[in-house]
């Protein structure tokens, strides 16, 4: 190896890093203070990956669910329908129209209320070391058991010709109240939701003729869930009399029932990983922690201790993890953790799965990084002063190497840390 894989990683002003690179046999490739504890950003989506897999399996289905309780006879419910959510990641407005179609096959008169059951996540909706900030934008939808194309919603806003706007948003269930002061002039349009009101605020400017289509975060996701099924339901021929509550579902049997799943584990990993969807790895997240507690009841606090104590089983030192996307500020993990956490999903039974889900050089946010780089498969992490990347190498000829280098610490800008990154992986080769 002509090239040490550790030069330059020191040479941020400010910064500290924690790096290391091991071969498939064991032997230390590359290590610059491998137990120094650091914010992984992103990369602790690779942990809720792994957990999800092994604990769920690659084949795991969530399930949506609409019970009808009460009585049902001559196309009318004396009852109320009830939705009853698992955290269900993928579900979308297509999902609710068929629920809704499976329901119009029983019953066009609902006389009781419109019954929304997402206890299985419990109350809390916003992950622990979230910012404030977070909440404005798309990357920091709440997670909730119930929840309709990823807790967003779409904001389009248009400028014709003559400088006249129109702004929507959709689905547009009346949920969501739009704010909005805009002036012709250059591109300068702000979307966001203002996380004191939930209200979605556009702000700036934006040429004549031109527009922009942005996606902003739900205050209100399961009313905002309820009253899109509501619109659903009444598209299907069914009138709901009473209102949408939420609260948790009914004892007994069911008059009737349908039910809706999303894609197979692997593909939702695949899906999450590749874009770095927050989202999807809250809801993986809090289903582990479901699964694995005595209430079914997926906690924030019940996943840390799970993914806290998973990580020093395989022998890490001051980590610490409190979400599952890493958002959080509070996490902290070091590059050997992370190695370690690698190469144990390289011998589990989905390997090929948790393998698959990683990005490829050039694919999805390793899209402009890397792509000289044939046989990498790498996960990427960013946050306001913290940069990682942590994946696998696969080498002709040579033992495949696993590795990590995460930055913490950046006053600046974060691109400085990523070369540092590409040119550690380059010098594996």
């Amino acid at each position: 190896m002509v090239t040490d894989p550790t030069t330059h990683l020191t040479d941020i002003e400010g910064a500290s890093v924690s790096a290391l690179a091991r071969d498939e046999h064991g032997e230390v490739v590359a290590s610059h203070d491998a137990d120094r504890a650091l914010a992984p950003a992103s990369n602790t989506k690779l942990l809720t990956v792994a957990l999800a897999l092994d604990v769920l399996g690659p084949d795991y289905r969530f399930e949506t669910r609409v019970e009808g309780h009460g009585s049902a006879r001559d196309g009318r419910l004396d009852g109320d329908l009830v939705v009853v959510g698992t955290g269900q990641p993928d579900l979308g407005y297509d999902d609710l129209e068929k629920l809704a179609r499976n329901v119009a096959e029983e019953v066009e008169v609902v006389r009781g209320d419109l019954q929304l059951d997402g206890s299985r996540f419990g109350d809390q909706q916003l992950g622990p070391g979230w910012t404030w900030g977070d909440q404005r934008y798309y990357y920091g939808a709440r997670s909730t058991a119930l929840a309709l194309d990823g807790n967003l919603l779409t904001v389009e806003v248009t400028c014709d010709e003559s400088g006249d706007f129109e702004v929507g948003v959709a689905p547009d269930t009346g949920v969501v109240a739009v704010e909005s002061d805009i002036d012709v002039g250059e591109d300068d349009l702000r979307i966001y939701a203002a996380p004191e009101t939930g209200v979605i605020r556009v702000e700036g400017s934006l040429p004549a003729g031109t527009d922009r289509t942005e996606r902003a975060p739900v205050a209100e996701p399961e009313r905002h869930f309820g009253e899109a099924f509501r619109e659903a339901l009444a598209e299907a021929g069914v009138d709901v009399a009473g209102e949408v509550r939420v609260g948790r579902g009914l004892e007994g049997t069911p008059e009737f029932s349908a039910r809706v799943e999303s894609e197979p584990l692997s593909h939702l990993a695949r899906e999450m990983t590749v874009h770095s969807d927050n989202f999807v790895a809250e809801q993986l997240a809090r289903t582990v922690a479901a699964e694995r507690s005595d209430d079914r009841t997926g906690t924030w606090e019940l996943w840390s201790d799970l993914a806290t104590d998973f990580l020093e089983e395989r022998g890490a030192v001051a980590c610490r993890i409190r979400d599952g996307s890493g958002l959080s500020r509070y996490n902290l993990v070091t590059a050997r953790a992370l190695v370690n956490l690698l190469e144990w999903a390289r011998e589990q039974p989905w390997a090929d799965a948790f393998r698959n889900s990683l990005p490829e050089s050039g694919e999805g946010t390793l899209r402009n990084r890397l792509g000289d780089v044939p046989g990498v498969r790498a996960k990427t992490g960013t946050l306001t002063g913290a940069s990682a990347l942590s994946g696998v190498l696969h080498r002709d000829g040579d033992p495949d190497v696993t590795f990590s280098v995460v930055f913490g610490g950046l006053a600046g800008d974060v691109e400085a840390a990523r070369q540092r990154q590409d040119a550690f992986v380059r010098a594996l080769r």
